[in-house]
């Protein structure tokens, strides 16, 4: 597997646009426009909030039949909470779009990332759609990753190359994510493309297994958006053999999809919003997965952790803490916590080790925390980052 340039046009037949239509008003782009030449095998997750944007509501709705060909994001408003207006609103928008583009309807999906309880400007919109179109290029994947931010500080974006028996197979990805980011999906648009031959189902087990080995298990602040959606597409035209489950060539496309989409959701996690460190917490040795995540999962989210991380203090104390109200079933007695490579608390009780050796660790960007339940053998991991002055800043005044 090779990293190459190009992001989410780098795979045969993407093309890319974005352009300004005054949805931000800082004047930077806000609609963006992904498309293949060709049709394409498509999947998605979306995020499980009960409370869906009627971008989301629709997409769903034609992913069913497992094909797209393209697909239309606008940033800097969500088309949530405004009725059914929102719904009504996709589809008019998508309907232009796919005119201009010569598709049917249902072949053009929709995403919207920013501000709840604005109704889309839709003529604004619709007037930028045709300079949306015209600025279609294979050189524009970096315009697209960075059309579709809201808070995000920097684009995020990767592609890599593959070999399936003699013929070369590209899989890359763009995201945009830096709050609301929590476990089973996040305040996150994530858009994949392959130009690889692949069975439907073949397609939507990889990506499915691919999701929730990242993107699921990553947190910013523990709050889930209206919007989160994560798409591939597969257009066929690397011309290798077709990809089947449960096959040496599916396992070869499965690594690279997971790699792509642990750099995305790791890119997301180091630009948390106001964050300043990185954060892996490991759950080892407890009795089963769930038990693992769960534990991972509370401690990656308490705020008690994340300001600790934020201060450089390394109180162990808070994460033992946090792992007895995760509401797991666990024996203290036999719990150890690491910090790094580093031994704080055996069996439950603090060891005596060096306070400067401490805040050595926890002054490095990256922090390390493993919590090692000794009770059986699963073991599971969640990203998340501190929380700062700067995250209660932006929240407080966020405007698109």
């Amino acid at each position: 597997m090779k990293i190459i340039k190009g992001g989410v046009t780098a795979p045969k037949g993407f093309l890319a646009g974005s352009t300004s239509c005054g949805i931000k008003k800082s004047g930077k782009t806000d609609l963006a426009l992904l498309f293949s030449t060709t049709p394409c095998v498509t999947a998605g997750t979306f995020t499980t909030n009960r409370v869906k944007s009627g971008s989301v509501v629709l997409s769903i709705e034609r992913l069913k039949k497992g094909s797209a060909q393209a697909v239309f994001v606008n940033s800097g408003n969500a088309n949530c909470c405004v009725g059914k207006k929102e719904i009504k609103d996709a589809r008019e928008i998508t309907s232009l779009a796919a005119r201009k583009l010569n598709l049917k309807n249902d072949s053009i999906l929709i995403a919207s990332t920013g501000i709840i309880g604005r109704p889309l400007p839709v003529n604004k919109i619709k007037n930028g759609i045709k300079g949306l179109i015209q600025n279609l290029s294979k050189s524009n994947g970096t315009s697209f990753a960075k059309a579709i931010m809201t808070t995000d500080t920097v684009h995020k974006e990767i592609a890599v190359e593959i070999n399936i028996k003699g013929k070369v197979v590209k899989v890359a990805g763009a995201v945009k994510g830096a709050g609301m980011i929590c476990p089973n999906m996040a305040t996150m648009l994530a858009f994949f493309t392959t130009d690889a031959v692949i069975e439907k189902e073949a397609l939507k087990q990889a990506f499915k297994e691919s999701v929730y080995d990242s993107f699921n298990k990553i947190t910013i602040d523990g709050d889930m958006s209206t919007n989160d959606s994560a798409i591939i597409f597969a257009n066929s035209m690397a011309g290798n053999s077709v990809i089947k489950k449960n096959t040496r060539d599916y396992a070869i496309f499965l690594d690279a999809i997971k790699f792509v989409a642990k750099e995305l959701s790791r890119k997301i996690v180091l630009d948390g919003e106001g964050a300043t460190r990185f954060i892996e917490i490991i759950v080892k040795d407890a009795k089963t997965e769930n038990m693992a995540g769960s534990i991972a999962r509370h401690i990656a989210n308490s705020n008690l952790v994340k300001t600790m991380i934020a201060g450089g203090d390394p109180n162990w104390g808070r994460i033992a803490a946090s792992a007895g109200a995760s509401g797991v079933k666990i024996n203290s007695g036999r719990m150890d916590i690491y910090f790094g490579r580093v031994l704080v608390m055996k069996n439950g009780a603090g060891v005596n080790v060096s306070r400067m050796l401490l805040l050595d660790i926890f002054r490095k960007k990256e922090i390390k925390i493993v919590v090692d339940l000794k009770s059986g053998k699963y073991t599971d991991r969640i990203w998340t980052c501190d929380f700062t002055e700067e995250y209660v800043k932006i929240n407080s005044e966020y405007e698109a």
